[in-house]
Order: structure tokens, then sequence, then C-alpha cells
């Protein structure tokens, strides 16, 4: 089962991860929550526009990627615009986390806990969440489990 943690997911070592969609601006970066932009382009200079372009060469702006990384950094899709989340395809990028994560269970990965800004999801959400393995760490800045 996935390790729930609060705090900056930003500190911790092993991958980070973001949730996010496949939205492009018409300078095809992706977007993203304005903090993790700016803490990951602190990291890596143009990320945004990184992701973006590995969106297009894979599925196209809307498109369905699920889950892909640059260097020790990833998205994970919950939705395809931005303020939406759909489950069928938050289960499908989990089940790629999942898929990753077991295949090298000695890395670790660190995600913001997906679907609770904009979308506030609970439920079978949770579920899917709980479900990642024990290499995940789900993040939450500030709030108690």
């Amino acid at each position: 089962m996935a390790v729930f943690k609060q705090g900056d997911m930003f500190r911790a070592s092993g991958f980070i991860i973001i949730s996010a969609n496949s939205s492009l601006t018409s300078k095809g970066a992706l977007v993203m929550d304005q903090d993790a932009k700016r803490k990951l382009n602190k990291r890596v200079s143009g990320i945004d526009r990184l992701f973006g372009q590995m969106i297009l060469e894979t599925c196209g702006d809307l498109g369905i990627y699920g889950l892909l990384f640059y260097e020790e950094y990833g998205v994970l899709q919950v939705g395809y615009g931005c303020n939406e989340i759909d489950l069928n395809l938050f289960k499908f990028s989990m089940s790629k986390l999942s898929e990753k994560a077991n295949a090298n269970w000695n890395e670790v990965y660190n995600i913001n806990y997906p679907g609770i800004g904009i979308g506030r999801r609970k439920g079978s959400y949770l579920r899917v969440v709980e479900m990642l393995p024990d290499n995940v760490y789900v993040w939450r800045n500030g709030e108690v489990w």
C-alpha cells in the first residue's frame, strides 16, 4: 500500500511526480499548477515546455499519455483539460505508476496527492491511490490525513 506523507514532497529524495492534464498552452507548454511549475522550473528550466513537447509527440494536446518522465521528474495524467478529473483516466495513469514502481521496487516515487486540488476527489479515487505499492509516497502539503 502507498505510504502517505505530509509536507513538501519537493524536499524528498527519489522521483518527483506531479498530477497534471494534457492541456497545452499556445506555446506548447504543459498547463500545470503554478506552485509545482515554479518549483520544477527551479530544478529544470523550461520543464513545462519539455513535458509539453513530450505530450505532443506521445498523444497531442488533450490526448492520453498516462505517465511521462523527464530525468527524475514526472507528470501523471488525471484529466484532459484544466479543472477536470476523469476516473477512468485516473485509474489508467495510476496503473502506469504502479507498474513502474513495482518494476523498480528499489526506487522511491513521490507524488502530490492527485485529485484533491481542483477535483477534491475522495471515495473510489482514494481506493485507487491506496493500491499503489509501498515505494510510492503520496504527499499532502499542510493538511493532516
